[in-house]
């Protein structure tokens, strides 16, 4: 009798649970790739803001003449290797975060494999001030520079393995863009390539192996124009005769 008339008027029986309304979002389901984004955003600006703590503003003390330009420049030019590091880590974290946003602009689908695939992200993400202020404090020691170079290489490896995650489980969209997915293949091939050289010539001159990072700012684009598939000649017209 209960059950009939729970039955006619829609509403749970007993020990039955209310089942949930139209629309209504479940809450085990795997975060969608609009969330993955917002925390992505949150703590890649997290990343960028600890790096710049590191740059310390010269204490008066350390001036013999507090209103000397020359003294205060003198003092600014010992922390050169901290403003370097500082440089060269916001360049990088910079390129991953278009290259993050390049490929889950695409992503329609969401998996909880692509979730720990964008934590692996963001772990790597999250290295990169650590390892930015060791390299800035120990500029000369190559273990220093392996350490920083092995993290960006770390973020490169996991950024392309995220992307062949999304391409293997078919998350994308239909207008997926095979050639933006090239493009974005080579970049990351070759950044892992220029910081496993780095981390081999550390060993030799520390210097040698950072100005080797310069490459990063071009090498990829010049690798992706000399590859790039040129269209082939147009189908010949057909012969009236």
């Amino acid at each position: 009798m209960m059950a009939a008339m729970s039955a006619e008027s829609g509403l749970p029986g007993p020990g039955q649970e209310a089942p949930p309304p139209a629309g209504a979002a479940r809450y085990d389901s795997p975060p969608g790739p609009e969330r993955l984004l917002a925390l992505s955003d949150g703590v890649v600006a997290i990343a960028l803001t600890l790096l710049v703590l590191d740059l310390r503003v010269p204490a008066i003390s350390l001036l013999r003449h507090p209103d000397s330009a020359a003294g205060l420049a003198a003092q600014l030019g010992n922390d050169t290797d901290q403003l370097i590091s500082y440089v060269v880590s916001f360049y990088v974290i910079a390129q991953f975060w278009l290259t993050h946003h390049r490929v889950f602009r695409v992503v329609t689908g969401h998996s909880e494999g692509l979730a720990w695939w964008n934590f692996a992200f963001l772990f790597s993400i999250t290295l990169v001030p650590f390892a930015s202020g060791l390299l800035g404090l120990y500029a000369e020691n190559p273990l220093a520079v392996d350490i920083f170079a092995a993290n960006i290489l770390l973020a490169s490896l996991v950024s392309h393995a995220t992307t062949g995650f999304i391409k293997r489980k078919g998350l994308h969209a239909a207008a997926y863009n095979e050639e933006q997915a090239r493009a974005g293949r080579i970049r990351a091939l070759s950044v892992t390539a220029i910081m496993a050289v780095s981390m081999a010539v550390a060993w030799q001159n520390a210097d040698y192996a950072k100005y080797l990072w310069i490459l990063i700012a071009f090498l990829p684009d010049i690798v992706i124009r000399a590859t790039r598939r040129r269209p082939g000649p147009p189908p010949a017209a057909p012969d009236p005769g």
